[in-house]
């Protein structure tokens, strides 16, 4: 790896302020915005206000760099090209003037939602008029590896210069303060690194077109024997649990989710490293899995599908629910797309990203308008209801809909002029000097003291042990033959009863099966059992007991110790430790 000399870094930085002049001011305004906030002692709106302006000046860069990319690559006139930079400013100039990210949680996932597309828009911004699939590779390439030495370069610079620093605090005992640390990180992090990658930008986008560069080895060898192998290993522990779910007749469990989209996620990532090569001789591994992905996504996709379907089916949309079922058809039509097309136009990819994501950030087809809806439909229906459901869930959709959507998206449910006493609210919190956790805790407890709610129901993670009053390890087994101890924990127990084998295994949600020789298997329904103990504070003298009879056997399982917890997300987990206790007759 060659290190850049001094002459080549001033040279690289002329031509940079030259071509990017605009994302070299936005570079500066973020770096001394940062050495703002590390000096920052005023009130928590001011400093809500620098943050934001600090987004901002990402969303600013990479949009500014997509237009001056898609200028160069049209050939577009100085005054076409310098009136597409001053939209872009004025895109995010109103941007940071409407977003309220520390009022409103919604506007923290728009911030995320537009970085997302944005720089997914750098991707393909040259190609939209022309350019074939190799040069956008190429291209795409070249900025891949930018940024991995890019980064590279800038941890050496950083550690080299932290610990000149710190020699000379040690060696001519300078005081130098940890800001000084935190500036280094910000002119090192933000401005270094930016100059370093847009000068690595390329520009002569013709050429890139016909490039035949050599693929670079190192990619190709982590790719063939790291990445793919360890998403081969994932495919198969999915692929797994679907078997399971298909033979228990169980909805899947939410986490399963989050690994499917990121065995996607790697999955593309990785087809997309290996495009140029993944027909060439040799290189049999890498055409196996690309031929194989998208049709192994097929049942990863349906399970992904019923993931959502539970949870959306339960509690409604809200705006990560929303762009789980986003994903999710978007999974769902790529797999088709490349299954059936013969072209595999990978431009496709970030494209549709792309546009999805914008379709996501502002409109009523939203996730902000769609998850506000369907929060405020689902209050509608339990407002008035006494139910413990109800009571359990309406502070936590009203405490969602403030956060997220304001006081205001309330009016509905109260005559009260909620807009009004919003910002009325906002400029007491701003005299009193009250922060934004406050201010946010103040408007929820409003909104549950209007609505009339009680906000101790409401249905956060809890979790509780419940114990039995006498010994809690004592059990009696007057009248059995064999007692064997239970805990869920360990999912499987292994061992011999009267000399023959004896399996007890937790199976499906909970339940316990025991098999004994080549005897049936008998499941007890622990599920049912504990049911009605869940909310009690104490269990039964004796344990919660549950009874089974076989030909052979009378088996009873002992309760003596019950944990059981739920999320926000209606997702129940469910533990006890006890004792199986057999007769033998």
């Amino acid at each position: 790896m060659k290190w850049p000399s001094l002459q080549s870094l001033f040279n690289d930085t002329r031509q940079v302020i030259l071509r990017f002049p605009l994302q070299v001011v936005v570079t500066l305004l973020a770096i001394l915005t940062s050495f703002t906030l590390i000096d920052f002692k005023g009130n928590a709106t001011t400093e809500w206000n620098l943050i934001e302006l600090l987004f901002l000046c990402n969303l600013a860069l990479v949009l500014l760099l997509s237009a001056d990319l898609f200028a160069e690559a049209s050939k577009l006139g100085k005054v076409k090209k310098w009136s597409l930079r001053l939209l872009c400013l004025a895109i995010c100039t109103l941007l940071y003037f409407t977003l309220q990210p520390h009022l409103n949680n919604a506007d923290k996932f728009r911030i995320g939602l537009l970085a997302f597309s944005f720089h997914l828009l750098v991707a393909f911004a040259p190609f939209v008029k022309q350019g074939n699939l190799h040069g956008f590779w190429e291209y795409n390439k070249l900025l891949f590896l930018r940024i991995l030495m890019a980064g590279l370069y800038a941890a050496v610079l950083f550690a080299g210069l932290s610990i000149a620093l710190i020699a000379i605090n040690g060696l001519f005992n300078v005081k130098i303060e940890s800001a000084v640390y935190l500036r280094l990180l910000a002119v090192v992090g933000m401005g270094f690194t930016t100059l370093f990658f847009l000068a690595g930008v390329p520009a002569d986008f013709n050429k890139i077109n016909t490039i035949q560069d050599p693929y670079p080895k190192g990619l190709k060898i982590f790719t063939q024997y790291v990445l793919i192998p360890l998403l081969s290993i994932y495919l198969v522990i999915l692929l797994v649990y679907e078997a399971k779910i298909l033979i228990s007749w169980e909805l899947p469990k939410g986490m399963v989710s989050t690994l499917i989209l990121g065995y996607s996620v790697f999955g593309v990532l990785s087809l997309l490293l290996v495009y140029p090569i993944k027909e060439q001789e040799g290189n049999g591994w890498i055409r196996l899995f690309s031929r194989w992905f998208y049709l192994m996504m097929i049942p990863l996709v349906v399970l992904l599908l019923l993931a959502v379907w539970k949870r959306v089916g339960n509690y409604g949309i809200t705006e990560p629910r929303y762009i789980l079922i986003i994903l999710a058809l978007w999974l769902s039509i790529i797999t088709g797309y490349f299954l059936i097309s013969r072209k595999d136009n990978i431009k496709i990819i970030p494209v549709s990203l792309c546009i999805l994501a914008l379709l996501a950030t502002y409109g009523p087809q939203s996730a902000f308008s769609v998850s506000r809806y369907s929060q405020i439909q689902r209050l509608k229906k339990l407002i008035d209801a006494k139910d413990a459901r109800a009571l359990r869930e309406k502070p936590e959709i009203i405490r969602y809909l403030v956060l997220n959507h304001g006081l205001e998206t309330l009016q509905s449910f109260t005559n009260a002029d909620l807009p009004k006493l919003n910002q009325n609210m906002e400029q007491r919190a701003a005299l009193s000097k009250r922060s934004s956790y406050q201010l946010e805790n103040d408007l929820v407890d409003t909104a549950y003291a209007l609505l009339k709610v009680d906000k101790t129901a409401a249905k956060g993670r809890r979790s509780a042990v419940f114990v039995v009053a006498q010994e809690q390890g004592v059990v009696a087994i007057k009248g059995f033959d064999y007692v064997v101890p239970v805990d869920s924990y360990a999912a499987k127990f292994e061992g011999t009863l009267n000399g023959a084998l004896l399996k007890v295994e937790k199976v499906g949600n909970n339940n316990l099966s025991v098999k004994i020789a080549d005897q049936p298997a008998v499941v007890i329904d622990v599920n049912a059992t504990v049911n009605a103990f869940k909310n009690v504070d104490q269990l039964p003298g004796d344990g919660i007991r549950v009874t089974v009879n076989t030909k052979q056997h009378e088996l009873t399982l002992v309760i003596k110790e019950l944990n059981y917890s739920t999320d926000p997300d209606g997702e129940e987990d469910l533990n006890y430790k006890g004792y199986l206790l057999f007769k033998i007759k």
